[in-house]
């Protein structure tokens, strides 16, 4: 006689497929729970080893430094832990297959992940060559502020008009950078017509004179004033001066010096 099948109810079937799913999770329960605990005892260290970075480079002054290096520590020592703790879970995830999976994974990672990678490296050579520091004025890539940190993908730049400016590292690493250093003087000049009628001599030491006296304007360099042309009857001068003050404060001093120029060449 022809064996006669055996047909499974949906139901019984979706509930057999729970059972063994519930069994299963049970029969895993304490390699979860070890593969947790495992997690949060590499989660302290990683803040611990956090901190440590933090601290070393902040004594050194180099905190922006210290900020790119724990970044990559917590990355690096989390995925690492993640990968272990799977293995917990499951036994039959094997070290070499752990090897393998960071092997492939990284090839992986570095094509999906290659401006950020990008960004993070080239913000790592800003902080260890040092091209600029906090505080310092900037210009790059039509945008121009106080730089105020350099982040793992970007260099936070504040502007005149306090606006934030993200700006990416790869972007400032290989683009010209203009520089205005937070402890070093800056030269500034402006452009006047002086009637061709007037005492060209006097003139000049007056203007000369009128600028030492101006807050923000430094006696050493001098000011300069100079004679650059000519237009039909009257002179055409360029007036420089340097200046230690920054941000609003230059604006004022240039300010400033416009406003005594104007009082004296009318």
């Amino acid at each position: 006689m022809p064996a006669r099948s055996v047909l499974v109810s949906p139901y019984r079937l979706v509930e057999n497929t729970l059972a063994g799913i519930w069994n299963s999770f049970f029969s895993i329960l304490p390699n979860i729970v070890g593969g947790l605990v495992f997690l949060l005892v590499c989660w302290g260290i990683t803040r611990l080893i956090r901190r440590w970075i933090c601290s070393l480079t902040a004594r050194r002054n180099r905190s922006d430094l210290g900020g790119l290096l724990s970044s990559i520590a917590t990355i690096s020592m989390m995925t690492l832990a993640v990968l272990v703790a799977m293995a917990i879970v499951f036994p039959s995830v094997s070290p070499s297959g752990i090897l393998s999976t960071l092997g492939i994974g990284s090839v992986a990672i570095g094509f999906a992940f290659r401006d950020i990678l990008q960004n993070l490296f080239a913000g790592i050579l800003t902080v260890i060559n040092q091209p600029f520091a906090r505080g310092d004025i900037i210009a790059v890539a039509g945008a121009e502020g106080e730089v105020e940190r350099v982040e793992a993908r970007a260099t936070i730049i504040r502007t005149a008009d306090g606006r934030l400016v993200a700006m990416p590292n790869a972007t400032i690493y290989t683009s010209p950078l203009t520089i205005d250093p937070v402890d070093g003087p800056r030269r500034d000049q402006i452009s006047v017509t002086a009637p061709g009628g007037e005492d060209l001599g006097t003139l000049i030491a007056t203007l000369r004179q009128r600028l030492k006296g101006l807050t923000g304007v430094l006696d050493q360099p001098a000011p300069q004033v100079i004679c650059e042309g000519v237009a039909g009857l009257d002179v055409q001068l360029v007036i420089r001066w340097w200046t230690a003050t920054k941000g609003e404060r230059r604006q004022d001093t240039h300010s400033a010096v416009v406003n005594a120029v104007i009082g004296i060449v009318k």
